[in-house]
């Protein structure tokens, strides 16, 4: 039974294991339930009501398990990718059949019940992972196969548990030490028989070196070969990328051609390897679970393996997409789920492919993570003089031939380093699943729905994709009405505010609706605009409220409003491939988006070329759009509904200065001199600081892998105040987490000025009460803001909460663009819609009136800047932890 936890602290890792033991798929299973904390069961459950019979699952698994998967991993592997469509087909309807079972096989109240056990008593971190590991000792060796292999992450356990991961249970072993820089790799490819593309592993695993790892890699070795380096050499992770399968409880694989070798040929060398501190093998390789059984026998703390025959396609991603999130710095579990459910995006083409990869743990093991790299030791004076001599030479010998080669590759250098996207080549396959307007779901989306608004939604898309409007209209409704009634009962309330709060939903609703509108009366015309944001992070999926909620109410005043929803990740490439498409979509009169500087500048030398007006709510480097890094704009068609840097910079030192009486601020300053909003936002920052009187008396770059930020640099207790301006999480988090790293450490002794990228309840729920009245920034928009309290009511109405300036300026975004339709004549073009923007700062009655702010309009300067935004309201965190006002400024009728 449970016994209470040992310590009110919160423990540095947990574990669940859920033990199926006696019972069948025909009678139903009994289970029990561990709680490890810190390795240690805290807790055991042994009065959990039976798991109900489930008799047609062996069948369904049998007949999804005999689809034919060309292209795989396996050693009969054959040459090509799944070319068969009929084949395909019918791969998709027995997956669909097996999952649409096992779902209903959750929704029993056992499962219900276990679920609601796990989560009451699992004490975690938002940051920390939480291995689900679950544990087949029944009699029936064939059975307890079977319930390895289930689809387990289809349970809402883990749309409710948003940092669990679904594991396999190897043994309760003794602990073993966690990694620790440099991590050694040893990194073995096979053969690529058959046409895999095992090159682009070997390019996967760059990413660890340039994380600090040591890898050797081999290709195609000798039996002794492979053995004696297990046997010789120290490996903190053995790494297999090839052909293999499993026999039983162990396994072969093909290290060259015609060449298959079985495991138990290398017990001795991977006992020895163990022994030496081996700690995780990842087989990305066909059905590895007998493979993971050996391995384990072996006593290695945690294997990955794929559960099946995997395509080639998929390993290459999931490699790809694993290392990205474990390289820095996410828990082991965590980065195998974010990496799964990257794989849902070609499901489409690849039906099960986030089925397929797996861990496999011991309970009590700490989980692993990826270390933080060791700061090289500094030079001795003689070597610092023998390098400084040694420049001064290269300068002298090679000026006058280098001198311009020199400037030039300079201006490269730094543009890759600001504006990385203009140095990069696009990389996203199938960049169309990214993009919707309610035909198929968005790609990479971080909205999870649990059933049954999961299932209502698929079917509600599937009649739009079919053209059956009606239908699609009264599903939408459907959801969204049992969503709403669902709301106030308690046991139910997480699933459907959920379900409230996927802006997706409300879009495409309204999309069928405008059509059925405009197929009555084909003299009402639709205005199609875009929405382009990161939709994997709550910062775009809250630009998508604002404008799925502009939309709605266009909607009720019978303006035929279609949007097309595009996620660009918050990738410069991935923005560029976006806006080229959306750009030679002719029926598309505008955009909003993007959520940051460097993605807007990647998209916007595609948007002006086409005349494509883009109206940003959240883009605030100056003068971006004459930025030659982002083509200049030519066409002048970017405008902005928020702020510039300047002002925030401004803002915030107005404030430190008049507010918190700090005459002549002492600051140091943190940011990462690799993105455009942030050194924009630093740049700005000094400036206004030095005509205050104030001054920065250090500097330190968040992007430099050297800096420490486990601890406060000295220079902290001089300071009058933290200015931490971090980037908003383009392509990399790393610079972020630090960030929230420092506002930590602090702990609430210096007031810290923060650049409004940390407006994000993650930042607050990481540094907790460190923020609280210490964490400062400046917004253009809060719900206590004079004249905001009706457009306050309205999000709360909508979303079921208060939401911040992201929402309430992307709504602005869209009443800009409809004034600008209404304004025009029809048929409205790209033309009409640039030239009514550019006309808002210049001719009366043209500039809309914002509904965000009473009194305030919306117009735009010749440079697309907002005119009427010239200082910024201030919050800070209040005792609730939540963000607050402060400052207010000045309302719109006292300006």
């Amino acid at each position: 039974m449970a016994k209470p936890p040992s310590s009110p602290q919160l423990p540095q890792n947990v574990a669940v294991v859920l033990r199926i033991s006696a019972g069948s798929f025909v009678d139903g299973f009994s289970v029990s339930l561990q709680i490890l904390e810190d390795g240690q069961i805290i807790q055991e459950h042994d009065d959990l009501p039976l798991i109900p019979a489930a008799p047609e699952i062996p069948q369904l698994y049998q007949e999804w398990q005999n689809i034919s998967l060309e292209g795989s991993r396996q050693l009969q592997a054959v040459s090509g990718q799944v070319t068969n469509v009929a084949n395909l087909e019918n791969w998709r309807q027995r997956t669909q059949r097996l999952e649409d079972y096992c779902r209903r096989w959750f929704q029993d109240r056992a499962f219900s019940s276990l679920r609601d056990r796990i989560r009451a008593n699992t004490r975690v971190r938002t940051d920390q992972s939480v291995p689900i590991i679950i544990r087949c000792p029944t009699r029936d060796d064939n059975q307890n196969e079977l319930l390895r292999r289930l689809p387990w992450h289809v349970w809402d356990l883990f749309t409710n548990l948003p940092n669990g991961e679904f594991a396999l249970f190897t043994n309760f072993r003794p602990q073993v030490a966690t990694l620790e820089a440099p991590v050694k790799v040893l990194a073995i490819f096979g053969s690529s028989q058959g046409g895999l593309q095992l090159e682009q592993d070997q390019a996967a695993l760059e990413i660890l070196k340039q994380r600090g790892a040591e890898i050797i890699t081999q290709s195609e070795p000798s039996e002794e070969t492979l053995s004696g380096l297990l046997f010789d050499e120290d490996w903190d992770i053995l790494f297999f990328a090839g052909h293999s399968s499993s026999q039983g409880t162990s396994g072969q694989i093909q290290i060259s051609q015609g060449n298959f070798l079985p495991l138990h040929a290398l017990r001795q060398s991977l006992t020895k390897a163990v022994t030496r501190g081996l700690k995780l093998a990842i087989f990305n390789s066909c059905d590895g679970l007998g493979i993971a059984d050996f391995l384990v026998g072996l006593n290695v703390p945690a294997v990955i393996v794929m559960r099946e025959p995997v395509p080639d396609r998929i390993a290459c991603l999931f490699l790809l997409y694993f290392l990205k999130e474990f390289s820095q710095g996410t828990p082991l579990c965590l980065a195998v789920r974010e990496a799964r459910d990257r794989l849902e995006s070609i499901q489409s083409i690849f039906p099960a492919a986030s089925w397929l990869p797996t861990v496999c743990l011991n309970p009590n093991q700490p989980e692993l993570v990826w270390p933080a790299p060791t700061p090289p030791p500094p030079p001795s004076p003689v070597s610092r003089l023998r390098s400084r001599l040694l420049r001064l030479y290269l300068v002298i010998g090679f000026a006058a031939l280098a001198g311009i080669i020199g400037v030039v590759t300079l201006i490269v250098i730094n543009r890759c380093q600001i504006f990385p996207s203009i140095c990069q080549q696009p990389i996203v396959d199938n960049i169309e699943k990214f993009i919707s307007y309610g035909k198929q779901p968005i790609a990479n989306s971080k909205v999870k729905l649990s059933e049954p608004y999961l299932s209502l939604k698929k079917q509600g898309i599937d009649a739009f994709a079919q053209g059956n409007y009606e239908s699609a209209v009264a599903i939408f409704d459907q959801l969204r009405n049992q969503a709403k009634q669902n709301k106030g009962v308690q046991v139910l309330s997480q699933p459907a505010l959920a379900a409230l709060q996927d802006p997706e939903i409300l879009i495409y609703r309204n999309n069928a609706f405008v059509n059925i509108r405009h197929i009555q009366n084909p003299n009402l015309p639709i205005y199609t605009i875009a929405v382009t944001a990161p939709l994997n992070l709550d910062a775009g999926l809250s630009i998508l409220f604002g404008v799925a909620q502009a939309q709605d109410i266009a909607v009720k005043q019978e303006i035929n409003l279609q949007v097309v929803i595009a996620n660009d990740s918050n990738s410069p490439d991935q923005a560029q491939q976006v806006a080229k498409i959306l750009s030679n979509d002719a029926k598309i009169l505008a955009v909003v988006g993007h959520y940051t500087s460097p993605n807007t500048c990647a998209a916007l030398k595609v948007y002006s070329s086409k005349e494509l007006v883009l109206i940003s709510p959240t883009s605030t480097v100056v003068n971006l759009q004459s930025n030659p890094y982002c083509g200049g704009d030519p066409n002048k068609v970017f405008f902005r509904t928020v702020s510039s840097t300047r002002v925030e910079a401004y803002s915030l030192v107005q404030y430190l200065v008049d507010v918190l009486k700090k005459p002549q601020p002492k600051v140091v300053v943190f940011y990462n001199s690799r993105e455009s909003f942030s050194k924009d936002l630093f740049d700005q920052f000094v400036q206004v600081l030095k005509a205050f009187k104030g001054g920065v008396i250090a500097t330190f770059d968040l992007s430099d892998p050297n800096f420490d930020a486990s601890q406060l640099p000295p220079q902290v207790k001089d300071a009058d105040a933290l200015a931490v301006l971090p980037d908003g999480q383009t392509n990399d988090t790393r610079a972020f987490q630090k960030a929230i790293n420092i506002i930590k450490l602090n702990n609430g002794e210096k007031p810290v000025l923060g650049a409004n990228s940390l407006y994000l309840q993650e930042v607050i729920n990481q540094a907790k009460d460190t923020t609280v009245n210490r964490l400062f920034l400046a917004v253009d928009w809060h719900q206590k803001q004079c004249g905001a309290a009706a457009f306050a009511k309205q999000i709360n109405e909508y979303w079921g909460g208060d939401l911040n300036r992201r929402t309430a300026l992307a709504y602005e975004a869209v009443q800009a663009v409809l004034q600008a339709i209404k304004l025009s004549t029809s048929p409205v073009t790209r033309q009409d819609i640039q030239q009514k923007l550019s006309q808002t700062g210049i001719i009366p009655g043209v500039a809309a009136s914002s509904a965000i702010i009473e009194g305030l309009t919306i117009s735009f300067d010749e440079r697309g800047d907002r005119r009427e935004l010239t200082t910024r309201a201030i919050v800070t965190v209040n005792d609730k932890l939540r963000f607050d006002l402060v400052k207010d400024v000045p309302c719109p009728n006292q300006q």
